[in-house]
C-alpha cells in the first residue's frame, strides 16, 4: 500500500496545504517558519508507531477559533494498492473487485474515514444473499411439526423476509432475530396432541436461526475492505533533532517526566533504545540504589549484547557495537561502528553520529525490525554534517527509502538532489492563505528559490554551459541539432547562431522552467526554446504568466514555424529525410516491414511512435535516430542537407538571433 498524495488542513499555520504528490523520495524546501515541520508532524500523527493524538487546543490555527471542532479533518491521504492487495480486496465481494486505491481522512478526534477508488464496495450485504441465508437455514418448518404450526409459520417467515428486504438487510435480520423467535414460540398450542413435537421444532428453528445470525454478523464488504486497508497502512516515522539520544540519561528524571505526562522527544528515544536492549525503564530506576552492583553490571552487559545482536540480525546498512553502563540512575551508552577503533561514549561522538545512531534505532524499533512499509519523515536531516557528509546522507536516505517512502525538509544546498528536480516541493506561507505546498518554482518567492539555486551550483558565470546570452533547450538532441545546423548554415554563408550565445540543455520540458527561472535570477540574458506540446505549453505558462520571462523570450517551435499542432525539434527535418534515418536505426526490428506514418497535427516523433507500435515495436528511442543523423552530418557539405530542413533551422536561428540583437541594442544579421 503506497502513499500517492496527501493534504493537510487546519493544523498550526496550515489552513489548506494543497495536494502534495508523493514518490519514493520527495524534498520540501522553504525558509524557516514556512510550515515544513508542521506538514511533517501532521502527516506523522496520521498513523505513527505509537499513538500521538492531534491536539485541538495546541494545534488548531490561532485565528480560526469559531471553526474549531474535533470533527474537523486534519489530513487527507490517497493510497494505491499493489496487485496482491487488489486480489485480496477482490476476494471480499464482487463489489470490491475493481478497487485500485483508497482515500483516507483523519480528524482531530482520531476517527478515520475511508473512500475507495474508483468505486465503493457495498456498504451492506446484498439483500439477495441475506434472504438466501435465512431461507437456507429456516426456510421451511420441520416436517414433523403440526399442521397448526406449519400454517402459522409460513406466513410469519414470509413477513420476516419482507421486513428484511425493506429495512436494510443483514442488520435488521440480526436485530430482529429475537423478536422472530418469540413470535414462533406462540405457534405451539399447549392442548395440541403434537405439542412436544412443535416444541422440538421451535428449538431446532431457533438453533438454525442462531447459525444464520452468526453468518450475517460478518462485516459487510465496505467494512471488511476498510479494516483490511487500515491493517495495511504504513507506519509513519518522524525524526528531528529533538528525538536524538545524546548518549546519557538520568533515568529517574526520565521516569518522572513520563509519570507527569510531560516526556520530551528525547525521553521517548531513550526508552525506545532501552526496550530494544530488553531494559525496562521502571525496573532500572528501581535498581538505581540497589546494593548488588555486580548483578547490575551483569544486566547491563547482557543488555549490551542483546542490542548489538539485534542490530546485527536486522540492520545490514550499518554495523554497531554498543555497551551500556549504569551508575545509580545515570545510564551511559558507548557505541562503536565500523569506522571506529574503540567504544566511545555516545555523548562524546559528533552530533551527526548521534543523529544517525538514534534514527537507526528508531527505524528498527518502529518497523519491528522489518525496515519496510514505512513513510519516513526527516525534519532538517544533515544539519550537523559537513558538505561531503551531507552528500553521503543523500545516498543513505536512498537506502532508507528502499521498500519505504521518504519525505525530508531542508534549506541546505547539498541536501538537494539536483538530479531529481521533479521531486522538490516548495513550502511557503502566503498572505491570507496560510502555508501552501507546490512545485511551481517560477511562482515561488526568492527565499524559496535560493536553496535550489545554490544546490545547482549556480555560479553560472563560471560554468561552461552558461554565458551572458543563453538559450535553454529541452534536451541534448536539441543542443546537437541547433549547434550542428548553425555551423552548416554559416558554411553556406547563411546566418548561424550568435557566437556569444550559449545553448543550455535542461533535461526535459519540466526542468526548462527551473533553469530559465534560476538563470534569470542571476541577471543573465535568457531565452527558452520549447516543443509545442502540452509539456512545452506548461513550461511556457510558468515562465510567461508568472512574469519570469517576457513572452518574446520564450519560443514555441510551432509558432516559429507558423504551423499548428504539436511540434518538436525533429519536425524541423524534412519528413522523408527523417524517416530514412528512423528506418536505418530500426532496420533490425522492422525486418523489412514498410514504415509509413499517419498524417495529422501531432509531432513527427509521436507519429513515428504510433507507426512503430502498430508494427509491434513498443518503444521509440528518438536518441538512436539523432545519433544516426549526427553521424551522417559529420563532414557533409551544406548542400547535402534538404533545403526544407535547412530553411526550418534557419527560421529558428533567426528568431533567436533577433532577440540577442535586441539585448545588445544592435542590428540584425545581414548576409
Amino acid at each position: 500500500m503506497k502513499l500517492g498524495k496527501f493534504r493537510v488542513y487546519n493544523f498550526r499555520n496550515i489552513v489548506d496545504s494543497g495536494w502534495v504528490e508523493m514518490d519514493d523520495i520527495i524534498t520540501l524546501v522553504g525558509k524557516n517558519e514556512s510550515g515544513k515541520t508542521s506538514l511533517l508532524q501532521a502527516l506523522w500523527k496520521f498513523h505513527p508507531h505509537k499513538d500521538h493524538p492531534y491536539s485541538l487546543d495546541r494545534e488548531w490555527p490561532s485565528d480560526r477559533r469559531k471553526e474549531r471542532s474535533l470533527k474537523q479533518v486534519v489530513i487527507e491521504t490517497e493510497f494505491g494498492f499493489d496487485e496482491e492487495e487488489r486480489g485480496e480486496l477482490a476476494g471480499i465481494h464482487e463489489s470490491a473487485s475493481s478497487i485500485t486505491g483508497v482515500r483516507i481522512k483523519k480528524n482531530y478526534k482520531g476517527a478515520f474515514f475511508y473512500t475507495f477508488l474508483p468505486t465503493q464496495p457495498d456498504r451492506d450485504h446484498d439483500i439477495k444473499w441475506v434472504v438466501s441465508v435465512i431461507e437456507e437455514r429456516i426456510g421451511a418448518s420441520p416436517s414433523d411439526a403440526s399442521d397448526h404450526f406449519k400454517n402459522q409459520y409460513g406466513p410469519a417467515l414470509a413477513q420476516f423476509i419482507q421486513e428484511i428486504r425493506e429495512n436494510g438487510g443483514s442488520r435488521y435480520a440480526v436485530d430482529q432475530a429475537g423478536t422472530f423467535k418469540s413470535k414462533i414460540t406462540a405457534f405451539c398450542y399447549p392442548h395440541n396432541s403434537q405439542h412436544e413435537t412443535d416444541q422440538q421444532a421451535i428449538a431446532l428453528l431457533n438453533e438454525r436461526l442462531d447459525a444464520a445470525v452468526s453468518e450475517l454478523k460478518i462485516d459487510p464488504p465496505r467494512q471488511q475492505a476498510s479494516d483490511m486497508a487500515h491493517e495495511w497502512l504504513p507506519t509513519f516515522i518522524y525524526m528531528d533533532d529533538y528525538r536524538i539520544f545524546t548518549g546519557s540519561a538520568h533515568l529517574d528524571r526520565v521516569q518522572q517526566r513520563f509519570h507527569q505526562k510531560k516526556p520530551t522527544d528525547g525521553d521517548y528515544t531513550t526508552r525506545l533504545i532501552m526496550e530494544q536492549a530488553g531494559l525496562d525503564l521502571d525496573e532500572e530506576v528501581a535498581k538505581g540504589n540497589a546494593e548488588d552492583r555486580e548483578q547490575r553490571m551483569l544486566d547491563m552487559n547482557d543488555a549490551s549484547l542483546t542490542l548489538t545482536q539485534e542490530i546485527a540480525d536486522r540492520w545490514s546498512q550499518k554495523k554497531y557495537e554498543v555497551l551500556f553502563q549504569a551508575d545509580g540512575y545515570h545510564l551511559i551508552l558507548f557505541v562503536k561502528d565500523v569506522d571506529s577503533i574503540a567504544l566511545v561514549p555516545l555523548e562524546e561522538r559528533s552530533k551527526g553520529f548521534q543523529w544517525f545512531f538514534s534514527f537507526d534505532m528508531l527505524f528498527m524499533a518502529e518497523t519491528s525490525g522489518e525496515f519496510r512499509n514505512a513513510v519516513i519523515l526527516l525534519d532538517e536531516p544533515g544539519l550537523h554534517l559537513h558538505a561531503a557528509a551531507q552528500r553521503d546522507l543523500l545516498a543513505r536516505m536512498k537506502a532508507y527509502a528502499k521498500n519505504n517512502q521518504l519525505i525530508y525538509t531542508t534549506h541546505l544546498p547539498f541536501m538537494v538532489d539536483a538530479t531529481r528536480l521533479d521531486n522538490i516541493h516548495v513550502c511557503e506561507e502566503r498572505s491570507g492563505e496560510g502555508v501552501k505546498v507546490h512545485q511551481d518554482w517560477a511562482a515561488a518567492g526568492q527565499d524559496a528559490r535560493f536553496t535550489l539555486q545554490a544546490a545547482l551550483g549556480l555560479s553560472w558565470s563560471q560554468s561552461l554551459f552558461v554565458g551572458q546570452y543563453n538559450v535553454v533547450v529541452e534536451g541534448v538532441t536539441d543542443f546537437w541539432f541547433l549547434s550542428t545546423f548553425s555551423e552548416l548554415l554559416r558554411q553556406a554563408d547563411r546566418e548561424g547562431l550568435d557566437e556569444e550565445l550559449v545553448i543550455t540543455p535542461a533535461g526535459g520540458a519540466s526542468k526548462v522552467a527551473y533553469i530559465g527561472t534560476i538563470l534569470r535570477s542571476q541577471e543573465l540574458r535568457v531565452a527558452v526554446l520549447l516543443d509545442s506540446d502540452p509539456e512545452g505549453q506548461s513550461a511556457y505558462e510558468q515562465l510567461v504568466h508568472q512574469w519570469i520571462l517576457a513572452e518574446d523570450h520564450v519560443f514555441l517551435l510551432g509558432r516559429v514555424l507558423g504551423v499548428e499542432g504539436n511540434r518538436c525539434i525533429e519536425d524541423l527535418f524534412e519528413e522523408a529525410y527523417y524517416l530514412g534515418f528512423v528506418r536505418a536505426a530500426y532496420g533490425k526490428e522492422l525486418g523489412g516491414k514498410e514504415l509509413s506514418i499517419p498524417q495529422d497535427k501531432r509531432s513527427i516523433v509521436q507519429r513515428v511512435e504510433t507507426a512503430l507500435q502498430s508494427l509491434g515495436i513498443e518503444k521509440f528511442n528518438k536518441g538512436r535516430v539523432a545519433k544516426r543523423i549526427m553521424q551522417d552530418l559529420a563532414g557533409k557539405s551544406p548542400d547535402a542537407v534538404p533545403s526544407e530542413t535547412a530553411d526550418n533551422f534557419a527560421k529558428v536561428i533567426a528568431e533567436i538571433n533577433r532577440l540577442v540583437m535586441k539585448w545588445r541594442g544592435g542590428k540584425e544579421w545581414a548576409p
